[in-house]
């Protein structure tokens, strides 16, 4: 008989066996709970902490109602302090992961409890790091900071370099937030000093771009100019290909006419000059001579164009020089001036084409030294041929003329096939030749600055959640996407219909929902006016974000008759967004914390317009926004 040693190890063993057994399983069950329970007053520290990893994975795969029932319930049944603080962990993680601030604040009150009893600093940094980030996000910086300095010491303390940046990040983003810029720019450098000791950091790429686009805001010239230079060679030395409208630089540039912001990107172009940084000398001609053609100053604009044509030209920097050409032709159109135009434009197609044909004479060297390696090839087979040949004549003579008339036929079936893969080639090289001079490789850097973010940010994650997060700000960037369609299908690009846009992007988003919209129609009634496209953008993801939001939620899936309407119109000095819907609405409390309206009211602000949401339980929903700053293009 087992013993009652025997017999526990027995007990455990099937134990573990059970909770394998629904680690493999989509549907995790309350037993599969119970399971790792009872495994867990067995299991090492180590051990426990990856359990729990895979079942906040395995949760991850459930419907959130679901998830948060299963976390309740472990959270409920009694375990170590240890285990319910990684639970805990995992639990705010995931809360966090679907923009459920108000119930995690108190979790993460409790998880940070439990790290002070335990005195793991580890996991008190990341509930302190959390809790701040939560409460900056409130606008309560007092207690944003009382846990970051508890967590800055701690991690300091552990030598935690992860935990220390995360600390620095936020806390410069505190005092920005409080305007204190002096302090601000000494914790963000801080934390670059870190970074910057490892070339191949995994956060170096999304940092730099942090830094550039802070030190544009603020209005720091010198390390403006900096660090640009710094982003730009860091995104050539992991790809020498990458083109210049590719680099998530020139989004951070202030376009408007505003006479502070124009003398700052003077004084950016005079520091970059002094310093060497072609980057940012480039960037910020070009964003003044945009500026100027807008203001109807073309004149002024081609003065900061020539000068950076004057630094670029001796550094050889032909893609630099081509971007600066092709700007100079459009002011010098903007000035009536067309044959200086013509010559400029003239200059930019000269050097693009240098550049295809060196690149394409490449090419065909390549192919040419491959080929000739294949000649040699056919000519050391037909040498071995010929020793067998030779070796068959001492056979009869039948063999040998066979071998003869089998060898020469063989031979020009070769030539004609080598003579019809010549011409092949040759067509395809000219075919190719013809389609790179006529490729357009004019890319928005607009759009291209939101596609380069998302991918700095993603290319080390690899947490699932965290990709699920920016392919789901991917998708937001569908509105964008459309402004840019329909600006390249125009000759110029002087702005956007916003009727016709509305409409189109109405109909994107319902048809990319079809499976929630097949009982649902909607009305548009949009005044048509041609809108500058810092205007159109933020409208139209505003206008994306309450689309999406009455798809999801206004509805029931059995809903009948169901009905959305869209009013844009011109009042006075204001635009007039008017989104509503016969829905079941909502209860204000419910929305309090969502992460879409978080990111209508921030659009709002750069249009500084008001927004207001305004629903009846049962009686649908009703949405205006109020915009007070908008550029209509004549």
């Amino acid at each position: 008989m087992l013993g009652i040693k025997s017999f526990r190890e027995v007990l455990i063993l099937v134990v573990i066996l059970f909770s394998i057994s629904c680690a493999f399983s989509q549907n995790v069950s309350i037993k599969y709970i119970d399971s790792i329970h009872v495994s867990a007053k067995n299991q090492s520290d180590s051990e426990i902490i990856q359990t729990l990893k895979d079942l906040r994975k395995s949760l991850a795969k459930q419907e959130i109602n679901d998830a948060i029932r299963l976390f309740e319930y472990s959270l409920s049944k009694e375990s170590s302090d240890f285990f319910k603080m990684n639970l805990l962990k995992g639990y705010t993680a995931y809360l966090l992961s679907k923009n459920l601030e108000e119930k995690t604040i108190d979790l993460l009150l409790e998880g940070y409890n439990l790290s002070d009893k335990l005195n793991d600093d580890s996991c008190k940094i990341h509930f302190c790091v959390n809790l701040a980030s939560l409460y900056l996000f409130n606008n309560l910086l007092d207690k944003a900071m009382l846990y970051l300095n508890e967590a800055h010491i701690l991690a300091e303390n552990n030598k935690n370099e992860e935990g220390l940046l995360s600390v620095l990040y936020i806390k410069a983003m505190v005092f920005e937030t409080n305007k204190d810029f002096n302090q601000a720019t000494f914790i963000y450098k801080k934390a670059w000093t870190i970074i910057d000791k490892d070339p191949k950091h995994k956060e170096r790429g999304f940092y730099l771009y942090i830094l550039v686009d802070y030190f544009s805001r603020i209005g720091n010239a010198v390390e403006f100019a900096k660090f640009t230079e710094i982003l730009a060679q860091y995104m050539k030395d992991k790809n020498p290909e990458t083109p210049l409208w590719h680099i998530p630089i020139e989004g951070v540039f202030n376009t408007s006419n505003d006479p502070k912001n124009i003398a700052n990107y003077k004084e950016v172009i005079r520091i970059s000059d002094s310093l060497g940084t072609t980057t940012s000398l480039m960037y910020s001609a070009l964003t003044l001579a945009n500026i100027y053609n807008r203001m109807g100053q073309p004149n002024e604009g081609i003065k900061y164009l020539q000068d950076a044509e004057k630094k670029l030209s001796p550094l050889k920097m032909e893609q630099q020089l081509m971007t600066i050409y092709k700007k100079l032709s459009y002011s010098n159109t903007v000035a009536n001036n067309f044959k200086e135009a013509l010559r400029y434009k003239n200059l930019e197609t000269e050097l693009r084409d240098s550049l295809v044909s060196e690149k394409m004479k490449k090419n065909i060297a390549e192919l040419e030294v491959k080929y000739n390696l294949q000649t040699k090839e056919r000519e050391l087979e037909k040498q071995v041929a010929s020793k067998k040949f030779l070796y068959l004549m001492l056979g009869s003579a039948f063999v040998l003329l066979v071998f003869i008339s089998f060898f020469f036929s063989k031979n020009r079936k070769k030539n004609k096939l080598l003579a019809q893969q010549k011409g092949m080639l040759e067509k395809t090289i000219g075919e190719k030749n013809i389609l790179l001079r006529e490729t357009h490789h004019r890319v928005k850097n607009s759009f291209q600055m939101v596609s380069s973010l998302l991918y700095l940010q993603s290319e080390n994650v690899e947490d699932k959640e965290a990709k699920l997060a920016i392919k789901e700000a991917q998708n937001r960037v569908r509105s964008m996407v459309l402004i840019h369609h329909k600006l390249y299908n125009k000759k110029q690009l002087v702005g956007i219909d916003s009727k016709e846009y509305i409409e189109d992007l109405t109909k994107d988003i319902f048809e990319s929902h079809q499976s929630q919209t097949s009982d649902l129609t909607f009305k548009i009634e949009a005044e048509s006016m041609i809108l500058s496209v810092d205007t159109i953008t933020p409208i139209g993801l505003i206008l994306n974000e309450l689309i999406i939001n009455v798809l999801k939620h206004a509805f029931d899936e059995n809903t009948q008759d169901g009905f959305l309407k869209i009013n844009f119109l011109k009042k006075g000095n204001t635009l007039l967004l008017n989104v509503s819907d016969n829905g079941k609405g909502f209860v204000e409390r419910a929305i309090e914390y969502s992460f879409g309206l978080k990111l209508i009211r921030a659009l709002a602000r750069k249009l500084e317009a008001s927004f207001d949401i305004n629903s009846d339980i049962g009686h649908g929903t009703k949405a205006i926004l109020t915009i007070n700053e908008f550029e209509i293009v004549t």
